[in-house]
């Protein structure tokens, strides 16, 4: 009787323990995830040169303090240099580029306050260049297999963590509602032109 009393309080000691680390882990906050996407958009300024806008979301639970566009650690992608760089409100912009055998990139980094915060997206991330929205989505001449958008972003200041790399995708182009009104029109009138030559053929 004493060996199955024993064995007893010893079960309901352990269930109170596991009971205890179940509400543990619970009640234990979940790790901070860094995480970023981001678009871009282009309009073309002249024969041989395109405005490229991007936009920043902060898809994870931190918060993010520097997007390094087209570059990993050591690599930078674009083939050609930017200009002409336009930074969001306290943020600040620099083009790195490592020589002949590296591309270009650019490093924004936010200033005091003005970091961007989990589940928000920040516009303003503009330049210029001389490479063709094409280009740019492919691959980058100086690291053949790597896309040239491929980015990275930092919680605080470049190198403050291990960062988070990912690439940034071309926005889908929505036409303007003036621009759907005229489509439509014009396959009305399509419409009408084909309903009025079969009416002919019939006659």
């Amino acid at each position: 009787m004493k060996s199955s009393s024993t064995q007893q309080r010893a079960g309901i000691a352990f269930a109170a323990v596991a009971v205890a680390i179940a509400c543990a882990c619970a009640s234990a906050p979940a790790a901070a995830a860094e995480a970023a996407s981001a678009t871009f958009t282009s309009v073309q300024q002249s024969p041989t040169t395109w405005q490229y806008s991007l936009t920043l979301d902060d898809t994870g639970t931190t918060d993010l303090g520097t997007f390094w566009f087209a570059w990993v650690p050591g690599k930078d992608f674009m083939p050609t240099a930017p200009s002409s760089i336009g930074d969001p409100a306290g943020w600040t912009a620099i083009t790195t580029h490592a020589g002949a055998a590296d591309g270009f990139a650019i490093q924004w980094k936010a200033g005091s306050g003005a970091l961007l915060a989990p589940g928000q997206s920040l516009s303003g991330f503009t330049f210029d260049s001389t490479t063709s929205p094409q280009a740019m989505m492919g691959d980058s001449p100086f690291f053949p297999g790597t896309p040239v958008t491929t980015t990275f972003v930092y919680e605080g200041a470049p190198f403050s963590d291990a960062g988070v790399e990912f690439t940034v995708q071309s926005a889908a182009a929505v036409p303007e509602p003036s621009s759907m009104a005229l489509m439509g029109l014009g396959a009305l009138a399509l419409v009408g032109g084909l309903a009025r030559r079969r009416n002919a053929h019939a006659a």
